[in-house]
C-alpha cells in the first residue's frame, strides 16, 4: 500500500472542508442581523412633540403658545426616506388634552364626576392607540398614515372649539397654518389636500366641518363624530342653564357642564374684552322674573360661526372635497342626534355628496369603534 505524501494529505483536508455543510451557521447569523434590522425598520412609533404656535403669540387671556402633540407614525415609515404619507389630523373634544385618544386615565376627572353627564369610558382598545392602528393597517382596512393629535385646550374655558378669537387666541390658524406647516417641514407627508383628512370628536368634529368650508384648499377629506353641527340647539337647554344658575350667571363652574360650555363657546364665538371678569358676551340673560332669555345679538355672532349656517355660504367648497364622513349616536346625552337631521337635510338641499351614519352609543362611548370606520373612509379618499 502506497503511503500518502503530505501534499495528499493537505489537498483531502482540503476537500473535506469544502464540502461541509457550513452555510447555515452564516446563513442563521446573516438572518438574525437582518431579521433585527427590517424590525427596526418597520416599527411604528408614537412619539411627544412640542410646536411654538405663532398664531397663539399674545393672546389676551394668557393661553400657552406651547402646544403638545402626539404624532403617530406607521411601520416602516423613515423621516427622510422618499416614501410620502397622507396625514390624519385628529382633534379632541374634551378632555381637552393631546392624549384623549391615546390614555384612558386622562378621562378620569370626566367620567368620575357626579355632575357630568355620562359615567362610561370610551371603548380604548385593550392593545393601546398605536398597536391599534398598526392592527388596522395590518389587516388592510387603513394604509400607512401619519396621526397627529394636538393639545388645543384653553384656560379657564377649556374648550376653544378651535376658533380665532380675541380672547383666547387664534386655535384655527394654529391648526390650519402652524400645524400643517410644522408636520410638511418635519415629516415625509404628502403636502397637499389629497394627502390631508380632519377628523374630529364633538367640539373637534365641529371643527372638521367647518375647516373643511373654510380650507378646501388645505384639506381633501372630513370626519366628524358627535359634532355639534347646529349651535342653535343649544337654545334648547335653556331651562337646564337657567336651573344650573339660580343666583344668575356667576362664571364657568365644574359642577355645571353646560353654563361651562356656553362660557368657553362665547370666549370663542362672542368675546368682548371690554366686559370683565370674564371678558364674553353671554347669548343669555335672566330677566326681572328670574328667567332666561336668548340675546338675540349675541346669538347672531354665534350664527356666524355655526356650520350649519356656514353650509349657506361655504357649499360649494364643502362639495369640492373628496370626502364627508359623519355620525352620531343615537342615545347622545347632549341630544346632537337631533340636531344631525338638519345637517343632512341642507347638504342634500345643496347636493352635497356625504356618508352619514348612525349607532347603537352615546356622545363617546363608541369613540374607537367609530374611528375606525371614520379613518378607513379618509384612506379611501386619500
Amino acid at each position: 500500500m502506497k503511503k500518502l505524501t503530505p501534499f495528499a494529505l493537505v489537498l483531502l483536508v482540503l476537500m473535506a472542508f469544502l464540502n461541509c455543510e457550513t452555510e447555515p451557521v452564516n446563513s442563521d447569523f446573516d438572518n438574525v442581523q437582518t431579521e433585527d434590522s427590517y424590525r427596526k425598520i418597520e416599527k411604528s412609533k408614537l412619539q411627544n412633540r412640542v410646536l411654538e404656535s405663532e398664531a397663539l403669540y399674545g393672546n389676551f387671556i394668557g393661553n400657552s403658545y406651547v402646544r403638545k402633540l402626539q404624532i403617530y407614525t406607521p411601520p416602516g415609515y423613515k423621516k427622510n426616506g422618499t416614501k410620502e404619507y397622507p396625514v390624519v389630523y385628529l382633534l379632541h373634544g374634551f378632555p381637552f388634552s393631546e392624549k384623549s385618544f391615546i390614555d384612558e386615565s386622562v378621562w378620569d376627572e370626566w367620567i368620575n364626576n357626579p355632575y357630568l353627564f355620562s359615567n362610561e369610558y370610551p371603548d380604548f382598545p385593550e392593545e393601546g392607540f398605536r398597536l391599534w392602528i398598526d392592527s388596522l393597517i395590518s389587516n388592510g382596512l387603513i394604509e400607512p398614515m401619519i396621526i397627529v393629535m394636538p393639545n388645543a385646550a384653553t384656560e379657564p374655558y377649556g374648550f376653544s372649539f378651535y376658533t380665532n378669537s380675541i380672547l383666547n387666541g387664534n386655535f384655527e390658524d394654529f391648526i390650519v397654518d402652524d400645524l400643517v406647516s410644522y408636520m410638511d417641514k418635519n415629516y415625509s407627508t404628502i403636502a397637499n389636500p389629497t394627502g390631508r383628512a380632519v377628523v374630529g370628536h364633538s367640539q373637534g368634529g365641529y371643527a372638521a366641518f367647518k375647516f373643511g368650508m373654510l380650507h378646501p384648499d388645505i384639506f381633501g377629506v372630513v370626519g366628524s363624530h358627535s359634532g355639534l353641527l347646529l349651535v342653535d340647539a343649544l337654545l334648547e337647554f335653556a331651562a337646564v342653564i337657567e336651573q344650573e344658575n339660580p343666583n344668575g350667571f356667576t362664571g364657568p363652574d365644574s359642577s355645571k357642564f353646560l353654563t361651562s360650555a356656553m362660557y368657553a363657546m362665547s370666549a370663542a364665538w362672542s368675546p368682548n374684552l371690554n366686559n370683565p371678569p370674564y371678558y364674553v358676551d353671554l347669548p343669555f340673560e335672566f330677566d326681572e322674573y328670574g328667567s332666561v332669555h336668548p340675546v338675540m345679538e349675541v346669538m347672531d355672532r354665534w350664527h356666524q360661526q355655526d356650520v350649519f349656517s356656514m353650509l349657506d355660504i361655504y357649499y360649494d367648497n364643502f362639495n369640492s372635497l373628496n370626502g364627508i364622513y359623519f355620525d352620531v349616536g343615537i342615545y347622545d346625552e347632549l341630544g346632537t342626534n337631533l340636531t344631525h337631521p338638519y345637517i343632512v337635510e341642507k347638504l342634500n338641499f345643496y347636493n352635497i355628496d356625504y356618508t352619514f351614519e348612525t349607532y347603537e352609543g352615546g356622545h363617546h362611548t363608541n369613540m374607537f369603534e367609530r374611528l375606525a370606520i371614520a379613518l378607513e373612509f379618509c384612506s379611501n379618499k386619500f
